[in-house]
């Protein structure tokens, strides 16, 4: 069983003690020869721990530090959870994961897995949340924040940042005075599922499916008021060219 650096180092303080109180020579002499192998001991275990020190601090160094933005997640009542892929994680010392809960805000270092440094920050949650109550958990190839919402209120994203882009992506949809109502209608429902979230796409369909036989209608509504006014601009040139035929007759 191999001694730890301590130990030794008190067996040599004691041994330096012993040796100096020796009055027999002999005595002297056999606690010199050991407090030398002692003394060897010390200074080999203490090159070996330098070594190491070393040799952890230069691997420390090489690890290359990743940005991570990519993630999933979901929620209940209570947290939000958010799900980060990382190999081999499970592998890791828990103490190597640090994630700093802040009411707004979160930043998470995962330290020298396989020789990379993981970093993952949040600046601005969409929510508050309670720090304390804040957690991780470790699954295989995956590490999952746990984060205790503060008021139990759905997030519509994470961060303020995703949803302000989220925002600014899903453009306003605009009806085209040229085009069909019921091909305008179907624009505006197709700008929204392309753009929306999972969710919104799931109330598009439920939406289509609601209103679909009213759409039609609508549609033959609009053909058949078309079709009216056209023969109504029909009626009124046949009239204007009655009207003229009879005033040239009279003229005759």
């Amino acid at each position: 069983m191999s001694r730890k650096l301590e130990d030794v180092q008190k067996d040599v303080e004691e041994m330096v003690i012993l040796t100096e109180k020796a009055e027999r020579p002999y005595v002297k002499n056999i606690l010199q020869k050991e407090l030398l192998k002692l003394q060897s001991e010390l200074s080999a275990m203490k090159a070996k721990a330098c070594a190491s020190e070393k040799a952890a601090t230069n691997t420390q160094s090489r690890c290359v530090t990743v940005e991570l933005s990519t993630y999933a997640w979901d929620q209940s009542n209570k947290y939000m959870k958010i799900y980060i892929d990382l190999k081999n994680i499970q592998q890791l010392s828990k103490e190597n994961i640090k994630c700093d809960f802040q009411e707004t805000s979160l930043d998470l270092t995962v330290s020298n897995l396989d020789n990379k440094n993981y970093h993952f920050k949040v600046k601005k949650l969409a929510g508050s949340i309670t720090p304390s109550d804040s957690s991780f958990k470790i699954k295989t190839d995956s590490l999952v924040l746990m984060l205790m919402k503060k008021n139990q209120i759905t997030w519509d994203h994470v961060s303020e940042v995703s949803l302000d882009k989220k925002k600014e992506k899903i453009k306003k949809p605009t009806l085209d005075d040229d085009k069909d109502p019921s091909e305008g209608i179907m624009d505006i429902l197709k700008n929204i599922y392309d753009e929306g979230d999972d969710e919104m796409k799931r109330t598009i369909k439920l939406v289509l499916e609601v209103i679909q036989s009213l759409i039609g209608f609508t549609y033959k509504l609009y053909q058949l008021d078309r079709r009216t006014k056209e023969e109504e601009e029909e009626e009124e040139e046949e009239e204007e060219e009655e009207e003229e035929e009879e005033e040239e007759e009279e003229g005759e």
